[in-house]
């Protein structure tokens, strides 16, 4: 029996309070039974596909939209509903013809620009999606969405300052809205102006439940070096999505950084089973190999830093670390000067399995290269090509060679200074003790802002200690020393190269530093050096030991806690005034 219209209705209605209430399979029951009564009703076609949808079955609600379509021409909604579910099919271009048709139906509808312009983004298709999104902006300017919208498709065509304007101007029109406070804390991250866009990403995540904003603070909170405030956020992101591999991965970097190591392996392993080819929970799984002493394993999960956005390998011919004796082998400088005068060491090693190598360095690097042991030549970057058979990255060097804690060669030291130097670089007053310091590495490393101090702690420590003073620090953060009493050379702005610096270093009785390249610099030449190590320190350094397989003329003092420089330059005092009276 056909039902009433004021039946249908009602059926109508119940059929919505099963969507209500999470019950899609009865809702597409009753919707079919009513459907075999009233087959050209649009309206009951759209309810069907929306049913459908909410069943996870895209592929039969597709018919029920374009079946509605086809019974209400003049409506827009069956048309737009249509192509939301060809999206969700992953047939993102044929949605999008859908939405082009009709545009040129509904031009001054703004709901249909804002998905027209979502797919587009979706595509990739950025610049349509800005042209879209401003169509949709015109026609609804009160619309914070809109404004986002576009704020997010100039963002991915590089216009960040004025996707950064439109967030704002949407915050006018809602304050409260938090994905755009996401999106302008994500962008003011970008722009490095942490302190603005911690503002925002705060007032994204008000709302407790939301998962991406508390994800999006918690990322922030770990760059920032705020571990602690950031594991919370992680460990609610995890628990609500346990498929986050992205979630995992920071989770695993807070937990470093915080000194819970084991809890953060399991966090980056389970990273890597969730998305084997994700590098940046392998190349973090590594970090903490490494650091822990698992170096076979660790240096071939390192591996996987090639795979990040950027880093480049640049071999063409690699090596496998097998002797080539008739072979030349191009080691391959890379990464921080630091690192690359730490592993220059290998090239001895590698020509013991080759009949030449030739290293490809830094300019900066070239000349002090030139004296390290079984390296027959050094090609400066951009230099002219030389033939070779085989090249190795020399941060593979370790994995190739199969190296250990216990087995580190050329621990007491592997590169000559000089003797011909500038007299702006000799050390002229040797009735003292000459006591070189370095505060600050390159801002470029990922954990510089753990690695450095304040140049304060230095003065407080040398204040009235009998000691001729090099500053060692080049670079912007150079100034900050201002003057200090007994200060006989500042290095900046005076060495040509490494090969000058090695030479003012080698003059040197000690060199205290934090982690930074010319600290490297002073125990490949075998000079006594006192290495200042952060809590979570980089890998190199292992854990929980004063002394390093890596230079047997260095020591090691570590934070007690995260953050606490002031303890280690206290024992730092009372050592040096040890060391000092054990001089005289």
């Amino acid at each position: 029996m056909a039902r009433e219209p004021a039946d249908l209705s009602a059926a109508m209605k119940l059929g919505q309070i099963y969507l209500e209430l999470k019950q899609p399979g009865a809702a597409t029951t009753l919707f079919q039974a009513l459907l075999d009564h009233h087959p050209a009703d649009a309206d009951l076609r759209l309810a069907l596909g929306a049913a459908l949808m909410e069943l996870g079955e895209p592929g039969l609600a597709a018919p029920a939209f374009l079946k509605a379509t086809r019974l209400a021409p003049e409506r827009l909604s069956p048309r737009l509903m249509l192509a939301k579910c060809l999206e969700v099919m992953g047939r993102a271009a044929d949605a999008l013809s859908i939405l082009r048709q009709t545009a040129e139906v509904f031009p001054d509808a703004p709901d249909l620009w804002g998905q027209k312009g979502a797919v587009e983004r979706a595509l990739g298709q950025h610049a349509a999606a800005e042209g879209s999104f401003r169509r949709q902006a015109g026609l609804d300017p009160d619309d914070f969405n809109a404004l986002n919208n576009l704020g997010v498709a100039l963002r991915a065509l590089g216009r960040m300052d004025e996707a950064i304007a439109l967030y704002r101007r949407a915050l006018t029109i809602s304050p409260h809205a938090a994905v755009v406070h996401a999106n302008l804390g994500n962008a003011l991250d970008v722009l490095g102006r942490a302190a603005e866009a911690e503002i925002h990403l705060r007032a994204a995540a008000q709302n407790a439940a939301s998962v991406d904003a508390r994800y999006n603070l918690a990322a922030h909170l770990v760059r920032e070096e705020q571990p602690e405030e950031a594991i919370p956020h992680l460990r609610f992101v995890v628990e609500a999505n346990s498929q986050r591999w992205d979630a995992w991965t920071n989770l695993g970097v807070a937990l470093v950084a915080a000194g819970e190591f084991a809890e953060a392996e399991t966090c980056y392993r389970t990273a890597i089973a969730l998305r084997p080819s994700t590098p940046e929970a392998h190349y973090n799984l590594a970090w903490l190999l490494l650091l822990t002493g698992r170096w076979a394993e660790g240096w071939a999960e390192y591996e996987w830093r090639w795979q990040l956005p950027h880093l480049k390998p640049t071999t063409l011919k690699p090596w496998d670390g097998t002797a080539r004796p008739e072979a030349t082998i191009l080691l391959r400088c890379e990464q921080g000067l630091g690192d690359a005068i730490q592993f220059i060491r290998f090239a001895g090693q590698a020509r013991a399995r080759c009949k030449r190598v030739i290293v490809s360095a830094p300019q900066s690097l070239a000349g002090l290269f030139k004296s390290a042991a079984g390296v027959d030549q050094v090609v400066p970057f951009g230099g002219p090509p030389q033939p070779f058979d085989f090249d190795a990255h020399l941060l593979s060097l370790p994995r190739l060679l199969g190296l250990t804690p216990d087995a580190v060669p050329s621990a007491d030291g592997y590169l000559t200074p000089p003797r011909d130097i500038p007299d702006a670089l000799k050390l002229h007053r040797p009735t003292r003790p000459r006591v070189g310091f370095v505060w600050a590495g390159s801002p470029d490393n990922k954990i510089d802002r753990r690695r450095s101090c304040d140049v304060s702690y230095f003065k407080t420590l040398f204040a009235d200690l009998d000691l001729d003073l090099v500053s060692l620090q080049v670079g912007p953060r150079a100034s900050e020393l201002v003057t200090s009493p007994n200060l006989v050379l500042d290095l900046n702005g005076k060495a040509a190269d490494w090969a000058q610096t090695a030479a003012v270093v080698a003059q040197l009785d000690l060199v205290i530093g934090v982690d930074t390249g010319v600290m490297h610099l002073a125990g490949a030449l075998g000079r006594p050096a006192w290495i200042l190590l952060p809590f979570s320190p980089d890998f190199r350094w292992l854990l929980g030991r004063a002394d390093t397989p890596w230079y047997r003329s260095v020591k090691l003092w570590r934070q007690d806690r995260r953050g606490d420089w002031g303890g280690v330059f206290g024992n730092l005092r009372a050592a040096l005034t040890v060391w000092l009276q054990n001089r005289r």
